[in-house]
């Protein structure tokens, strides 16, 4: 913006220059060569020696240049006063500015312009400060912008200048020229010449005061050639929706060749899974959701317990809800407002963005460690009527609840097997005392209590004295948290491109964990998916393979029909993904064990895993299969689909049988067009409009067809045979003979050469 004086701006409106009517002052009206600048005083008084005037200012300054104006224009209307006199007549040249080698007129304002200007800042305090204050809440730009030093070049000292006199508070510029300068007649200054070496670029403000100041154009590593490109062919990098964007990632690929590709998927492939959540998981509110734009999931920490049953105590309580938020912020180093509790030893943690997500995560496995409170006693029984079925089996069973062993602070991850192991580890003097334990001499009364039949009243007692068996019950308390990524789930949002062809997402208000959805590859190369979960951490994918053998067709892939959920840390977490090639092997699952089973001495719970709603198309389903007699079938018998009187009139024209069979078995064996693309699935067809196998049925029949049409005999030599021979002519039938020696020829070494092959294999 240029400056003009507050002056200045008063007579352009009382000289009717200015065209502008409105109330609204025009901020950044044009204005001619030689205009006068705007706000001198504050240009001079404001701006130390040697520093600039940011554009921003500068524009303020014009603004309230001429908001002063449009009032004085005011008060003339009422007045009938000049606007150039209560200015005053007095200019004077401007000075030297330094953002362009050319001269400015300053302007200085009259006293009486002065005590107007005082009144209208008395009466309109709030709207000048409005004009003089930024969007961002700074008054100016001086202080975000460098001071020029005096070894810049683009300093001016206004004490010491040349062509500069200082009068008053004023700077007064000395238009008499230097020596050495000439003019023409009529006053003129000759042409500007640059000098030598002079760079138009560096001479803008966007070099000076941005790229300058980004970009050190000395370094040496500017210097250094660039690392040539490959000849490989890569895939280009994700870019934005606009030219621009491809544009960008193109320049920075760092290949010679880029590969984009859209894969038109069918529907199969579309599939997403429903995130299978814990029933007892409480997901954070929609406000916690959209606060953050990183999430991370902590499990494992020490609940409060009650002191007397040992029970954990309800989630609903604000105090224990808060209890468990302080645990969860001392562990990343957050506030508590920044945790979501989830259930009663779990939270959702919140960050501002994922990378602080991501630091916390690794600063927090280093040290994630906590205690529970494992303490043994004796049982004292339980209330009868509150009793379950399951509780009653296992009392009547023990005898006495003398004989039963009471655990209490169990951690809520730990399962029953890995107590009883790390309580009388297997093959020690400890479980040949009180052991061996199986399935029916233990019960999880509650989520963090355990009871063990040890079979008398002495053996409890000896437990009970016991310190080996105190310090592995202690042990068992000692747990790492188990920390887990977590993100908003993608919810549908419509449709775009042309024709509305691709589907569009965005952010829902759910949270879901690592470990919520199963892999993709997964979930889309199995008909059915079953999650599993309070599994032992010692199973393995051959374990789970092992044990739903029975329910499948085919022999199980262990690697690629399973996956076990695993935390940060690499420990896994009790969970699991189980696939199902073929239709019907999950529902015999489902019917055998009714979501509960036992998976190596551990009892667990069974959920399928859903699929969410396809928005288009409709699944196909498991691929259908065929036996070997069909797929012979398929491949050699092509007869079925011309007519057998067409195939008996090319052998008595001389075109055999099994020269036909060895035709269309190559071309149906070795030409994917009327192979693997013919037969393919709804869905993944090359021609969706065609159905399966019609390529290969409509390319026989033409086959047969075009080759009768151009069978040609002696008694019928056909019209592309006589056209060899002008209307004159005679037609000569030689050339028939020559062919029934040639193909007599073919047919004995072909003869000759399947006798040979069989006799030597």
């Amino acid at each position: 913006g240029r400056l003009a004086s507050d002056a200045a701006s008063a007579i352009g409106a009382g000289g009717g220059a200015d065209k502008h009517s409105s109330g609204i002052p025009k901020l950044l009206a044009r204005k001619y060569k030689g205009h006068a600048v705007h706000d001198a005083e504050q240009l001079v008084s404001a701006a130390p020696s040697g520093t600039r005037r940011s554009a921003r200012a500068n524009v303020r300054g014009e603004m309230r240049g001429v908001v002063m104006g449009d009032l004085e224009r005011e008060d003339r209307m009422y007045d009938g006063g000049s606007g150039r006199e209560r200015a005053g007549g007095r200019f004077v040249k401007g000075r030297m500015s330094p953002f362009r080698n050319r001269q400015r007129d300053i302007g200085a304002t009259s006293s009486r312009f002065d005590q107007k200007e005082e009144m209208w800042k008395a009466n309109n305090i709030a709207r000048l400060e409005y004009f003089a204050k930024d969007a961002d809440g700074y008054d100016s730009d001086e202080d975000l912008e460098p001071i020029v030093s005096e070894d810049d070049e683009d300093y001016m000292d206004l004490d010491n200048h040349e062509l500069i006199k200082k009068q008053g508070n004023d700077f007064i510029v000395n238009i008499d020229l230097g020596e050495g300068e000439s003019q023409d007649r009529r006053g003129r200054l000759p042409p500007y010449e640059p000098p030598m070496g002079y760079d138009p670029q560096a001479d803008t403000i966007e070099y000076q005061y941005l790229f300058r100041d980004l970009v050190d154009v000395d370094h040496p590593i500017l210097d250094m050639p660039s690392k040539p490109k490959s000849e490989a062919i890569l895939p280009l990098r994700g870019s934005g929706p606009s030219l621009g964007d491809f544009l960008q990632a193109t320049m920075d690929h760092p290949s010679k060749y880029s590969l984009v590709q859209r894969v038109n998927k069918h529907p199969d492939s579309k599939r997403e899974a429903r995130p299978t959540f814990p029933r007892d998981r409480k997901l954070p509110s929609e406000d916690f959701v959209n606060k953050y734009k990183g999430f991370l999931f902590v499990s494992g920490l020490v609940p409060h317990l009650d002191e007397k049953t040992g029970d954990v105590l309800e989630f609903d309580d604000p105090l224990h809800q808060q209890s468990i938020s302080e645990a969860a912020a001392k562990v990343f180093g957050v506030t508590t407002l920044d945790v979501s509790p989830a259930t009663p030893t779990s939270a959702f943690v919140g960050f501002a963005t994922k990378n602080d997500a991501k630091e916390a995560l690794i600063n927090a496995l280093n040290d994630c460690m906590v205690t529970h409170p494992t303490e043994l006693s004796a049982f004292d029984g339980l209330d009868e009527e509150k009793m379950t079925d399951e509780q009653k089996e296992f009392v009547s069973s023990a005898g006495d609840t003398n004989h039963v062993l009471k655990v209490t602070g169990v951690p809520v991850e730990v399962t029953s097997v890995e107590v009883i192991r790390a309580m009388f580890p297997p093959g020690s003097k400890l479980e040949a005392m009180f052991g061996p334990f199986t399935r029916s001499d233990y019960l999880r009364l509650s989520p963090t209590t355990l009871l063990i039949n040890l079979g008398s009243s002495d053996l409890v007692s000896k437990a009970l004295k016991s310190t080996n068996i105190a310090n592995n019950a202690a042990l068992v308390g000692k747990r790492n948290l188990q920390m887990m990524r977590a993100k908003r789930e993608r919810v549908f949002d419509g449709w775009s491109g042309p024709n509305r062809a691709f589907a569009k997402s965005k952010l829902g208000k759910r949270l879901f964990v690592h470990g919520d959805i199963p892999p993709e590859d997964l979930f889309l190369s199995h008909h059915d998916v079953l999650h599993i979960a309070g599994l032992p951490p010692s199973v393995t994918l051959r374990d789970l393979a092992t044990f739903f053998q029975p329910f499948c067709a085919d022999q199980r892939d262990v690697v690629g029909s399973g996956h076990i959920v695993r935390c940060a840390r690499g420990v896994p977490t009790g969970c699991a993904y189980i696939g199902f090639e073929l239709p019907g092997e999950l529902d015999q699952v489902k019917e055998m064990y009714n979501g509960k089973a036992i998976i190596s001495e551990a009892p667990v719970t069974l959920r399928p895993v859903w699929d969410k709603e396809l928005r288009r198309g409709v699944r196909q389903g498991a691929r259908s299969e065929r036996s070997l007699e069909e797929l012979d079938d398929d491949l050699n018998n092509w007869e079925r689909h011309v007519d057998p009187k067409d195939i008996k009139e090319l052998e008595d024209l001389g075109v055999e049988k099994s020269i036909l069979d060895e035709v269309m078995r190559t071309l149906r064996h070795h030409n994917r067009t009327f192979s693997s693309i013919d037969q393919a699935m709804p869905g993944e067809r090359l021609y969706p409009e065609r159905r399966v196998g019609t390529h290969y049925r409509d390319f026989v029949k033409k086959y047969i067809k075009i080759l009768k049409s151009c069978v040609a005999t002696r008694e019928n030599p056909g019209l592309m045979y006589e056209a060899m021979f002008s209307p004159d002519q005679d037609v000569e039938l030689g050339l028939f003979d020559i062919e029934e020696k040639r193909i007599a020829e073919l047919r004995k070494k072909r003869h000759l050469r399947n006798s040979a092959s069989f006799e030597n294999p």
